[in-house]
């Protein structure tokens, strides 16, 4: 006898206790759609619900001579109460022989993924396992049922789950590759119509224990199921997420009032967590069989408080005190992975009655961070119950230090011109604590300080010179409330990078101007041991394309080879030939020239490479500017 492998992976059944009430949950049987045995894996579909169904659970254990007791998948309509139609049958071909279920579809509704008993073939243990399965929706049927290509009949791959775009698909699977050969979560991406070969969500999600039923809401939160450690019993119900690197990894136990001692299967979120679908085989009072299908509700119990910030010595109101609100403990799981407005962090301020007004989440604790200037700051944690215990909450400053506003100004040397952008470091000397500004577009930027320290202040920005103002004996201005502090910047060291002109038709050295200019240049690369050089060989426009382009390159190879000589190391310098290719006047093939035009073409360009010493801009000479007199009249031969 064939041994069929069930949707639930022999899971066994164990029924659980009643359901913890939870503030702000509510939990409701679908008395409509369950039945006395298995019912579980709801998938939101149109105007209502597809799930996977069966008559008798009995094919956990073996399976049957009456097809009845494998699982389908059904359908039923949501009504305008809120109540559901009696379940129909999904017509087409995805209903088979042995169980079908635990679907997933695509944005449009028109392509599904489901998992069925492989119908093909049985792995080595006589097992039929488990498969996915693509369906088109043509005429309100599902037909062209195909295998997706990484199934196989050696392992199960089952439980599909998409992502709000279609394009991200995880299941479960215990393929080669799985933790210690139990179920764990895989996710394959569509690309060009194909899906990718799977990956293995990795350690961050899956153990030793079994991991199914995966569920990805709008967001690509995933919900899964699985046995292992750490849960309250059975299958429970797990949150996951996929990190900025690309990385999957847990978030946490979606904790009470959904997960109880006994298995829960599937965990489907809607709208921000505020509605779902949950299937579970607890001891609900409204429970109809084995596992049943709950809609489950969530309105966050939110409270109005008003906090008000006083003198602790005078207890007058303070206006114009920060009030920073951050939670850093929630009430539970789905707070945590939504949160809202109410659950991020609120920064405000107090109004002329020393107050602010802010809505918090019962069951959240938050910190909140108090300052104003001439006061010490305040950092509590507070749980929400104890904010609104008593209205209002109040929160006592103590006078502190004078504090004061610092506005740092960079500015070119001497010019005075704003220098925006520039990377601003101010050390307090006093703490030795340094703080990191960037200046705006206006060059300024603009931090607090204690009047009572001094400060070191340090400007930098490419590729001016760096410069360092101290900050001190200033208490009197501080105490005003502002100080301003201007950094000049001074502009960088121009070093010019001179070129090299040779007789006609030659590429030697000159002696009356190209070796100084080479002697120079050895100079230069001396003092800035980092600079390395590019050697571009010209030619003036007389003579053929090829004679020049060999002439150009023996110019820059000669210029190269002095510098060689000189203890300039080969590999700080490039060449390249030009031949006549880059006149730098109008003297071009048949236009008549006087020989002094033809000079300035007859040069090798001197150019900066790359170089790492810094306030140093290193600029090639124009050579359109120079006037440089030539060896001699000939104009027959270049």
């Amino acid at each position: 006898m064939k041994n069929i492998k069930p949707l639930f992976l022999l899971l066994a059944l164990a029924m659980g206790f009643q359901l913890v009430a939870q503030q702000g949950f509510e939990l409701k049987n679908i008395k409509e759609i369950n039945t006395t045995q298995l019912d579980f894996s709801p998938v939101p579909f149109g105007n209502g619900v597809i799930f996977t169904s069966s008559k008798s659970n009995r094919f956990l254990k073996c399976p049957s001579q009456n097809a009845g007791d494998y699982t389908d998948l059904k359908y039923a309509e949501k009504k305008a109460d809120g109540t559901f139609g009696e379940p129909v049958s999904v017509t087409g071909n995805v209903n088979g022989k042995y169980n079908d279920g635990c679907a997933a579809f695509n944005p449009a509704g028109n392509k599904m993924i489901f998992t069925r008993n492989n119908t093909d073939g049985k792995n080595a243990a006589d097992v039929i396992d488990l498969k996915l399965y693509s369906a088109d929706l043509d005429g309100g049927k599902w037909v062209n049922v195909a295998e997706l290509p990484f199934n196989s009949d050696d392992w199960s791959t089952c439980h599909p789950a998409l992502s709000k775009d279609g394009n991200l698909l995880v299941f479960a699977s215990n393929r080669p590759g799985s933790t210690e050969n139990s179920m764990d979560l895989y996710w394959s991406k569509l690309e060009n119509g194909v899906w990718s070969i799977p990956t293995n969500l990795g350690a961050g999600v899956n153990t030793t224990a079994n991991e199914l039923f995966p569920y990805l809401d709008e967001s690509n939160n995933l919900f899964f199921s699985s046995d292992r450690a750490g849960g309250t019993g059975g299958l429970d119900i797990w949150v996951a997420g996929m990190n900025g690197g690309g990385q999957w990894e847990m978030v946490g136990n979606l904790g009470a009032p959904f997960n109880q001692s006994g298995d829960d299967v599937n965990f489907v979120s809607m709208n921000g967590g505020t509605e779902g679908y949950i299937a579970s085989d607890r001891g609900h009072s409204d429970a109809q069989g084995a596992d049943d299908i709950y809609y489950w509700k969530y309105t966050p119990p939110i409270v109005d408080a008003i906090i008000v910030v006083v003198d602790k010595e005078t207890n007058e109101h303070l206006t114009g005190a920060s009030v920073d609100m951050t939670p850093t403990e929630y009430g539970n799981m789905l707070d945590k992975i939504y949160g809202d407005p109410v659950a991020q962090k609120n920064s405000l301020m107090t109004d002329r009655q020393g107050q602010v007004t802010v809505q918090v989440r019962t069951g959240t604790k938050y910190t909140i961070v108090t300052t104003k200037g001439n006061y010490k700051t305040d950092k509590r944690e507070v749980a929400a119950s104890e904010i609104t215990a008593k209205s209002p909450y109040v929160i006592p400053l103590e006078k502190d230090k004078y504090y004061s506003k610092l506005i740092v100004e960079v500015v070119e040397d001497p010019s005075g011109k704003k220098i925006p952008l520039a990377d601003i470091k101010i050390l307090d000397k006093t703490t030795n604590k340094v703080i990191t500004l960037t200046g705006d577009g206006n060059g300024e930027a603009t931090t607090q300080i204690d009047c009572d320290h001094d400060y070191e202040i340090t400007a930098s920005k490419n590729p001016y010179y760096d410069n360092t103002v101290v900050l001190k004996n200033y208490r009197i201005d501080c105490i005003d409330g502002e100080v301003r502090v201007k950094v000049g910047l001074k502009m960088p060291n121009i070093v010019i990078l001179e070129p090299i002109f040779f007789d006609f038709d030659k590429y030697y050295i000159r002696k009356r101007d190209a070796q100084p200019t080479l002697d120079n240049l050895v100079v230069t690369m001396n003092k800035y041991p980092s600079l390395q050089v590019r050697l571009g060989g010209n030619t003036d426009s007389r003579g053929t394309d090829k004679y020049n382009d060999r002439l150009s390159t023996n110019r820059a190879n000669s210029a190269k080879n002095y510098l060689i000589k000189k203890g300039i190391a080969k590999e700080r310098i490039y060449t390249e030939q030009y031949g006549e290719q880059k006149p730098i006047n109008n003297c071009t093939d048949e236009v008549y020239c006087p020989e002094t035009d033809h000079q300035l073409n007859r040069r090798t360009d001197v150019s900066a490479e790359r170089h790492q010493e810094p306030g140093i801009d290193f600029k090639t000479r124009q050579v359109s500017d120079m006037k440089v007199e030539s060896d001699r009249k000939d104009k027959k031969r270049n």
